[in-house]
């Protein structure tokens, strides 16, 4: 593996090409984000990254490119460095313990071309040992020099071995839920493609059952284990649009913390308790649950389009 100097190197970022998939954990070029990384100093860095116009999942709404993609990006910078900056090995696997984002809606006005942005990250490494380490990453998206978000993502980093551990009773990677529930329409939740629908209708107030495609191009990039977390961030989303009855509403700023995994083959559950509409945002109490229990828990802030 090649690791990048952790000190300053001068060198532009560039937006010509995109990192590694494997450095990301993405199987599919189109769903890389990150195109360069450097250091800033010991434990700052920057990556570039580039938000498409048009995209399979992250679509522009109203003008302004999706606020998810600013947790995507999140998410990859995070793996990329760990790698990368940290030298965790390619073997390990990575569980997200808390992503937030902030975001200025202004900030993700489209143009005619993609949009390239400079993420400033610093980097605390907290417990390290050969069988785990945790990082976390507080991030700054600038476009032109301006910031239009910030962010946090804390990962920990995990050994074969502890992953096996963790994972022992776990479907295989791939497997397909045993009961899809059907969707609901995909216009009241401000959708094109009914395949991207990831929930059912209302069980009981403010709690929708999770649609798990383990097929769809983006959310399953590849096959994995459990539930992933940018699902969880879609039907949230998807379930306050449902919930406020605001079709194009845009999740502006979230934190969750993940405290156990959604497995494959059990029924999964969105829950949602907004606290009422001030200026056209609205932030919700949100919950993902699985046989009960918790599994990532905290809040939303939807905002109204443009």
């Amino acid at each position: 593996m090649t690791v990048i100097s952790r000190e300053p190197t001068g060198k532009p970022l560039s937006f010509a090409s995109t990192v590694p998939c494997r450095l990301v954990h993405r199987r599919a070029v189109a769903e890389v984000l990150i195109t360069d990384w450097r250091a800033a100093g010991p434990d700052t860095f920057e990556c570039a990254a580039q938000w498409p116009r048009g995209h399979r999942l992250y679509r522009v709404r109203d003008g302004r490119h999706d606020p998810l993609l600013v947790a995507e990006t999140l998410r990859q910078a995070g793996i990329l460095l760990s790698h990368t900056a940290f030298e965790i090995p390619e073997t390990h696997s990575f569980l997200m313990d808390r992503l937030a984002f902030d975001v200025d809606p202004d900030g993700l006005v489209a143009g005619a071309t993609p949009a390239d942005v400079v993420v400033r990250i610093d980097c605390t490494v907290g417990r390290r040992t050969k069988a785990q380490t945790t990082i976390q990453f507080d991030m700054d998206f600038q476009r032109d020099g301006r910031s239009v978000a910030t962010g946090i993502g804390v990962v920990r980093c995990v050994a074969p071995s502890v992953y096996g551990r963790l994972r022992t009773n776990a479907a295989p990677a791939g497997t397909s839920p045993p009961n899809l529930p059907e969707p609901v329409d995909a216009d009241k939740v401000g959708l094109l493609d009914p395949g991207d629908v990831v929930i059912g209708d209302e069980r009981q107030p403010g709690m929708w059952p999770v649609r798990v495609p383990v097929e769809h191009p983006v959310l399953f990039d590849h096959p994995l284990d459990h539930v992933p977390g940018m699902l969880v961030f879609e039907a949230l989303r998807q379930a306050g649009r449902l919930r406020l009855g605001r079709q194009h509403a845009q999740p502006v700023a979230a934190d969750l913390t993940f405290g156990r995994f959604l497995e494959l083959t059990g029924e999964s559950a969105v829950c949602l308790d907004a606290d009422g509409d001030h200026g056209g945002r609205t932030t919700a109490r949100v919950r993902a649950e699985q046989d009960g229990l918790a599994a990532a828990e905290g809040t939303m802030t939807l905002a109204d389009g443009a």
